[in-house]
């Protein structure tokens, strides 16, 4: 049985038990998936996936840490968009119904044989090909020339105002609306979720650190367990998306 892949996707494995993490390994190896890596943490696997995004992710729903492996599902789909299958030896209603929630392009139940590792695999890998396809057809048949630079315009009232990304210093949701706070203290409210406007933003500039805010990195000041600062204002920042962001930062320890 042969992939139909003329070259090895990646594909990271996030698993924290060795031997099955290896096993796995060897398996993706037999159907000719050579390029892989293995990370054993949430942390862990962030670092891999900003270093070199991988184009599949096989996530093991209970890895130790900080965040179990649905809850870094949550974190890969927000803030990465990166497809993941969950490996789980955990195929009750509550588990189902909190990994349904990240969208996962599949699940692998534990003991699993490689014949159902190459079909989840390959079927995960068509469907992500298939979305990517979409995806590009309907940005070109909306978006047939964008103005694409530095900034964003925002409307307000009958006028485009421009803010610059580098002056777009965090964003805040509350119910339906959300507000963006620009440092020159101007406000935008406007009636849309988070993630609709984080997707009109560069993703590698503006990170999601709560349920209900958005940061521009560049703006952050110093972090704590709690709090994100931009010089006075603090930002909270969310248990399950700390290790995410601090894994972003490039950090040495001081004596």
């Amino acid at each position: 049985m042969e992939t139909s892949y003329n070259n090895s996707p990646k594909i990271l494995i996030v698993e924290d038990e060795p031997f099955i993490a290896e096993n796995l390994q060897e398996m993706l190896s037999i159907f000719g998936y050579d390029n892989t890596e293995i990370a054993n943490s949430a942390n862990q696997a962030i670092k891999a996936i900003k270093a070199a995004r991988p184009d599949l992710v096989l996530l093991d729903v209970k890895i130790k840490g900080d965040q179990d492996g649905i809850e870094l599902g949550g974190i890969i789909k927000e803030q990465y968009q990166v497809p993941f299958v969950y490996i789980t030896s955990y195929s009750d209603k509550d588990t189902v119904n909190r990994a349904k929630h990240t969208q996962p392009l599949g699940f692998i139940v534990k003991p699993f044989t490689k014949d159902d590792v190459y079909a989840a695999i390959e079927v995960a890998l068509f469907s992500k090909n298939r979305i990517a396809v979409k995806s590009g057809d309907n940005l070109v048949a909306s978006n047939p020339t964008t103005y694409n630079n530095d900034s964003i315009f925002i409307k307000k009232k009958s006028m485009l105002e421009k803010v610059k990304y580098d002056d777009l210093f965090w964003i805040e949701a509350d119910g339906n609306h959300i507000t963006i706070n620009a440092s020159d203290g101007r406000t935008f409210t406007i009636r849309k979720s988070l993630k609709e406007i984080t997707d009109r933003l560069p993703k590698d500039r503006f990170l999601r650190v709560h349920k209900s805010y958005v940061v521009l990195v560049d703006a952050v000041t110093a972090i704590d367990t709690n709090f994100v600062y931009l010089n006075e204002k603090k930002i909270p920042i969310g248990r399950s998306y700390y290790n995410a962001f601090t894994a972003t930062l490039n950090t040495i320890n001081a004596s």
